[in-house]
């Protein structure tokens, strides 16, 4: 599977290219403004200045270089990347996630199993008697990751942001959450002599290491505020920490503010790239319509279709069975596979939502690799991608296929402002986000998504099967 070519950075990149001075930067951006691209290009101008000091000065090295990113995927990616822009020998770079990063600094202690966790949880909310256990345990893993365990009381009185606006938790709920849901589960955990990923941040900002000199968190809109925590633990005194943040891309509800981690941004520090390099204007015309109306927030960008220099077709919208959506894409996408072009199928599920899909390209003939949760990025010649939406977050492909938008892979409740539903308008514009010529999504008549409703009607073309 390709990945970028060489890269020019624009005028509007060139200054966060030449700030080398230490601290903390920021670029922000809304998707294809090129922030991991320009963040890349960073990475190798830093530590090249830091080696090169290094060596004229006939200081004991290496220089160490952390770049940590969103998911696997997006770490396979990165590292094919990174490790060619950033080479030499006084250089020791990771390429990691946090979770990886995390469990390798704290000696990889035993993670409670996820189902396991979520079974529990789910248990101690239904004695709550909540009906929504999705939302509610995403608000107890916000807790968990945004706050200290001698500061949970904290979460009482803060405002909630980064999720959507229904049901609103009021400060009965929350004692209720505290006491009954995460003052039992912490027992649970202890019993079992077991951590969750929430403890692993709070571990790995224990643990002793050699602190970083460079360090590039991507995505970090989706950290929590004690993964961050634990990030800053780490950093050499004359760091250079830049911090890829499009909050609108938001995957996980744990929004912070950068003061409660300690870090201190003035505008000089802050670098906005508003230019789609990415898309065709029809494609952040899509994307900007489902995210249009959602509550903003401050490290946030909504796509803006006037900033795209391509035009290009408008995206398609496939009504009809799931073969023949199929069918119908890859009708379209063969000719720009012959040209040596990239498709991803991208779907919300993945697993065994991907069976008839995979069986179908073999019949085709059209070799594919699988990018779900792959820690080492696919090298061989394929050209076509399966992915979970998810998965794809932070990369790019000349064609996106979004097959099986169903009602029952994309649930939430039925409030406009519903936590899950403005999530689900977020993930769906991110795998839009994802294409540089062509978008087609596609869903059963009879099994339509809500996710549809909030699509502009002028930015598509309905196509029936």
């Amino acid at each position: 599977m390709r990945i970028l070519g060489k890269v020019r950075p624009t005028a509007e990149q060139l200054p966060i290219l030449t700030d080398d001075r230490a601290g903390f930067r920021l670029i922000r951006g809304a998707a294809g403004s090129g922030k991991t691209t320009v963040a890349l290009l960073r990475l190798h101008q830093l530590c090249g200045s830091r080696v090169r000091r290094l060596v004229r000065l006939g200081l004991t090295g290496p220089v160490r270089a952390l770049v940590l990113t969103f998911n696997r995927t997006l770490r396979g990616y990165i590292e094919e990347l990174a490790s060619k822009k950033a080479a030499s020998e006084h250089l020791k770079l990771t390429v990691d996630t946090f979770g990886k990063w995390a469990l390798n600094l704290a000696g990889n202690p035993k993670i409670l199993p996820d189902d396991e966790r979520r079974s529990y949880l789910e248990d101690l909310l239904l004695k709550m008697n909540v009906t929504k256990l999705s939302y509610f345990i995403d608000e107890v893993e916000y807790v968990l990751g945004r706050f200290d365990p001698q500061r949970r009381s904290e979460y009482l009185s803060m405002e909630r942001t980064g999720r959507g606006r229904s049901p609103p938790i009021r400060r009965a709920v929350r004692e209720r959450i505290l006491s009954e849901v995460i003052a039992p589960y912490e027992q649970y955990k202890r019993q079992r002599n077991l951590i969750d990923w929430s403890d692993l941040a709070l571990l790995a900002a224990s643990v002793e290491c050699s602190p970083y000199d460079v360090v590039i968190v991507d995505e970090t809109q989706d950290l929590s505020a004690n993964q961050l925590r634990a990030v800053l633990s780490h950093l050499q005194e004359d760091h250079v920490t830049t911090f890829v943040i499009d909050a609108v891309q938001r995957i996980y509800p744990q929004a912070f503010a950068w003061s409660e981690v300690g870090v201190v941004l003035p505008s000089s520090m802050v670098f906005n790239l508003r230019e789609n390099h990415r898309n065709t204007a029809q494609i952040a015309h899509l994307a900007q319509s489902l995210v249009e109306g959602l509550p903003a927030e401050e490290d946030g960008v909504v796509p803006d279709a006037d900033t795209c220099r391509r035009q290009g077709p408008k995206p398609v919208v496939v009504a009809g069975s799931y073969s023949r959506q199929l069918s119908y894409m890859l009708d379209h996408a063969q000719p720009a596979l012959a040209r040596g072009e990239t498709v991803a199928i991208l779907h919300p599920k993945g697993g065994g939502w991907f069976d008839f899909t995979r069986r179908t390209l073999h019949e085709r003939r059209i070799a594919h690799c699988e990018l779900t949760r792959q820690a080492d990025w696919p090298t061989g010649p394929e050209q076509t991608a399966l992915s979970t939406i998810h998965s794809a977050k932070g990369l790019e492909f000349d064609h996106v296929l979004l097959p099986g938008l169903n009602q029952d892979v994309t649930l939430h409740g039925d409030d406009a402002e519903d936590a899950e539903f403005e999530a689900l308008r977020r993930l769906v514009a991110m795998g839009v986000g994802r294409a540089r010529h062509s978008v087609t999504l596609g869903y059963k008549p009879t099994d339509r998504s809500k996710i549809f409703d909030a699509i502009d009607q002028n930015a598509y073309v309905l196509m029936e099967r």
